[in-house]
């Protein structure tokens, strides 16, 4: 009954603004045409970075960053607190909640079976910073050769090699090693926007063991994996700055806020041009506005956008820009509502297409899936993000655990992420036990595959810019996906029957073969069917 009366007073409050917000831009006597030099859709990662190298190196501009989510204070702080990452996963206010698609396909292990790959969560920042605002703080860039790689398909493509994106890493970040050596400079910045830093209060001593547990395998420790080389087991460094995360948006977006300059212009004896960034929070772009004088080719103009109860249209200036730093799913999204993508898809969503263009195709992201292990008590460092210890390494093409050549390899495409468990972190075995227990200590090991073979896509399923369009992520639909993921998984298992996690911290897993979780059609061997049906149910991203 309290529910219904609450949705009563909702959609009553909700009438009241409509009306209001409708009768006053009725009524409002003076509207200026929005015109600016840039505008940038999206003010994650790429759009902070941009409004601040453009207002700061091109003279006598005016920038309007639209942003769909709010500014990144609106949540009691949580954002800025580095051991409260967890924590972000939950706030509703501040995700897109995408959703991926269910998707059926041959198993991998026996292609006369069909497996099914559950929908999950597909977490993306809405709000200043994007995902940086979310996200783990881990200062992590990939490897050499995968750049090299992306630059090697045409005379175009020389900007991704990795000498020009080493050259942009270092002018970004503000690394504060103390006493790096000569070979450490080589590879970071130290006068960047975006600080880099050590763990500043320590490690949990279980993660202490956990490095000398990767040890005893023979994987060999690495002190910096943004240096020469990545493979190895090591501490990360974040991107936190004076106990607090630095997102993009504390970094580079409210630099930019800082510049304001007025122009007077006495020939018309007005003030003239303002000089600064304009960013517009809970304005989401419905689509680009083209000029439609000039048919033949597609020239932006400028966008229309949904903010605080009314559609809003804002332009460029002669020269200028539209900008769509979305992401990954965003982006595509607003072209193919703007007529530019496939045709096939546009055309069943009743959307006139300007262009044919595979827009929303080659969407890659790395496949992640947790082993869960309880210990005894850890001392609680509240400070700390968690996310302290990694393990990057070339995984076995058959699924076999790696071996000492495999951790020795230069061109890993594993990373395994290791944590202290905190509350606010979302893993079923957990929670069975949470309901069993009242107190859970122990660790998580996630493997993540790095560089993956296996392409995904998404398309629009209505042309209504507020409907989420469809995220098929196709993990693991080549084999070798599946192979490598179950080699780390296997050394997972392995590393944490190694002491002194299983001596000194009773270290035991769960989840895999017990009360809280039965996936062992075997004793306590998974086989690769096994290991398939645990995937396909429990990674994500």
């Amino acid at each position: 009954m309290s529910v219904e009366k609450n949705k009563e007073d909702d959609d009553k409050i909700r009438e009241c603004w409509i009306k209001n917000v409708c009768g006053h831009d009725k009524h409002a006597k003076f509207k200026p045409k929005e015109i600016y030099d840039f505008i940038i859709v999206g003010a994650g990662t790429a759009g902070c970075v941009l409004a601040r190298e453009l207002i700061r190196c091109i003279p006598d501009i005016n920038i309007l960053v639209l942003e769909a989510g709010g500014p990144d204070a609106d949540n009691n702080g949580l954002i800025h607190l580095p051991c409260a990452f967890f924590k972000n996963f939950t706030l509703s206010d501040h995700d897109w909640g995408y959703v991926t698609q269910e998707q059926r396909m041959p198993s991998s292990v026996d292609p006369t079976k069909e497996i099914l790959k559950n929908e999950a969560p597909y977490i993306r920042g809405k709000v200043w910073g994007g995902s940086s605002s979310l996200n783990a703080m881990i200062y992590m860039r990939g490897q050499a050769k995968e750049y090299n790689d992306w630059a090697a398909q045409g005379p175009e493509y020389k900007i991704w090699d990795w000498d020009h994106c080493l050259e942009a890493f270092n002018a970004v970040e503000n690394n504060s090693r103390k006493n790096p050596d000569e070979k450490f400079k080589e590879f970071h910045g130290f006068n960047g926007l975006l600080p880099v830093q050590d763990s500043q209060n320590g490690i949990y001593d279980i993660m202490s063991g956990l490095i000398d547990a990767a040890k005893n395998l023979g994987i060999p420790y690495n002190d910096d994996f943004n240096g020469e080389r990545q493979n190895g087991v090591g501490i990360y460094q974040f991107t936190i700055k004076d106990g607090r995360r630095c997102s993009l948006a504390e970094s580079y977006l409210k630099d930019a806020l800082k510049k304001i300059e007025l122009h007077p212009d006495p020939k018309y004896d007005s003030f003239g041009k303002v000089t600064a960034v304009d960013v517009r929070s809970f304005a989401h772009v419905l689509n680009i506005i083209w000029d439609e004088k000039n048919k033949e080719e597609n020239i932006a103009i400028g966008v229309r956008y949904f903010c605080n109860g009314i559609v809003r249209e804002a332009f460029i200036a002669p020269k200028g820009e539209v900008i769509l730093c979305g992401g990954a799913i965003n982006s595509p999204q607003i072209l193919m509502l703007s007529g530019i993508g496939p045709k096939e898809n546009l055309e069943s969503n009743n959307i006139k297409v300007r262009k044919e263009l595979p827009v929303g195709r080659n969407l890659l992201d790395h496949p992640g899936c947790g082993i869960v292990a309880k210990s005894t008590p850890n001392a609680i460092l509240h400070w700390s993000n968690g996310c302290e210890i990694g393990i990057i390494h070339k995984a076995n093409g058959e699924g076999k655990i790696p071996c000492k050549d495999d951790f020795f390899d230069e061109s890993p495409d594993l990373q395994i992420i290791a944590t202290p468990y905190q509350d606010g972190c979302l893993n079923p075995s957990i929670e069975l036990y949470m309901k069993k227990h009242n107190k859970f200590d122990g660790i998580l090991l996630v493997p993540f595959l790095n560089i993956p073979s296996s392409v995904g896509y998404l398309e629009l399923g209505s042309n209504n810019p507020f409907d989420q369009p469809k995220i098929y992520l196709n993990f693991f639909e080549k084999s070798d996906d599946l192979y490598r993921m179950i080699s780390s998984l296997k050394l997972c298992r392995e590393i944490l029957k190694q002491p002194p996690l299983s001596t000194v911290y009773d270290v035991k897993e769960i989840g895999i073969n017990d009360e809280f979780g039965q996936w062992c059609t075997n004793g306590d061997d998974m086989s690769d069917e096994d290991w398939e049906r645990f995937l396909m149910s429990k990674a994500s991203t």
